[in-house]
């Protein structure tokens, strides 16, 4: 086995007047030398082999299509449209490369890439027709079709084959993220428009019933614990009447019906008149109220007074 001496250094204790300090000692070290690994300088030399041919195929599609389209378009015009040729297939195929585990996906660059590779043949040869020669422009398509030839070898040498199980593992996991990814995106988006829906409505003075019932979600997903109750804009209320002791303080507090009737009749929104009962009855309890006002609102419906939402 092959080894090297290589130097390297270590902490070793060095006294002086009685005192020790560490410090550094340098020191060789023979260390075996690994093969080569000549798969891996194969496969750079193909590479390297494969995009002087794609340089190639692109600088002589380019000068042949850009000679040929400088016959309608000024001649910088011509050549730099005449790059997209080939660009287009090497694109596709870099995509293609891309999506080698999902199939689906990998069909549309596939064909496209196939499809541009032919424009592009068809427009060199054509060139070669008109300036005079047959085999010109024969070969000089072939040149863009070696290079495509040899990409597909080299990716097909690189690419790892999944089985069917696998496949479909692989696509389940690159779903699950994706739906993770996508709802992110969405939530995003709905909370801009939320927050652009609560200042429109701030503005006009009307409080959001949509951003109402997110605030009571996330209150109750914070406190499960506790029931969740409407986070309202205050609105407001009667002065209230001091709080009495026993029986006289339950004959003086109106009733959860007569609070509700009353609110409604003068205009209020329900989700103002749930806010304000429980304000006025802390120990209600939220469900209960907005029963009751459901009830009493539907009352005057049948009675035909009173406005509200």
């Amino acid at each position: 086995m092959k080894t090297v001496s290589k130097r390297r250094e270590r902490l070793v204790p060095h006294v002086i007047n009685g005192k020790t300090h560490q410090v550094k000692e340098p020191y060789e070290v023979e260390v075996p030398v690994p093969p080569k690994d000549w798969d891996s300088i194969v496969l750079n030399a193909v590479m390297a082999a494969t995009c002087l041919v794609v340089m190639g195929a692109v600088a002589w599609s380019t000068v042949s299509i850009g000679d040929l389209l400088s016959e309608a378009a000024p001649l910088w015009v011509s050549y730099l449209v005449a790059g997209v040729f080939d660009l287009a297939w090497i694109t596709c195929m870099a995509t293609e490369w891309l999506s080698r585990y999902d199939t689906n996906k990998a069909k549309l660059p596939k064909v496209a890439g196939w499809v541009a590779l032919a424009v592009s043949m068809g427009a060199i040869f054509t060139h070669g027709n008109m300036a005079g020669s047959f085999w010109v422009g024969v070969f000089g398509a072939v040149v863009s079709a070696l290079a495509k030839g040899m990409w597909l070898v080299v990716m097909r040498h690189t690419a790892k084959d999944l089985d069917g199980k696998a496949r479909q593992w692989v696509e389940a996991e690159t779903a699950e993220v994706n739906a993770q990814l996508a709802m992110a995106a969405v939530t995003r988006q709905l909370n801009r428009t939320r927050a652009r829906a609560a200042d429109e409505l701030a503005a006009i003075g009307q409080p959001s019933t949509l951003v109402v019932e997110r605030a009571a979600e996330h209150e109750q997903a914070e406190h499960p614990e506790q029931p969740a109750r409407p986070v309202l804009a205050k609105t407001e209320q009667p002065t209230s009447t001091p709080r009495l002791a026993g029986d006289e303080q339950r004959a003086s507090t109106p009733s959860m019906a007569e609070l509700a009737r009353e609110q409604l009749a003068s205009g209020a929104s329900r989700p103002d008149v749930v806010a304000s009962i429980l304000q006025a009855i802390p120990t209600a309890k939220p469900d209960s109220v907005k029963a009751e006002v459901r009830r009493q609102a539907k009352k005057l419906e049948q009675d035909g007074t009173g406005q509200y939402l």
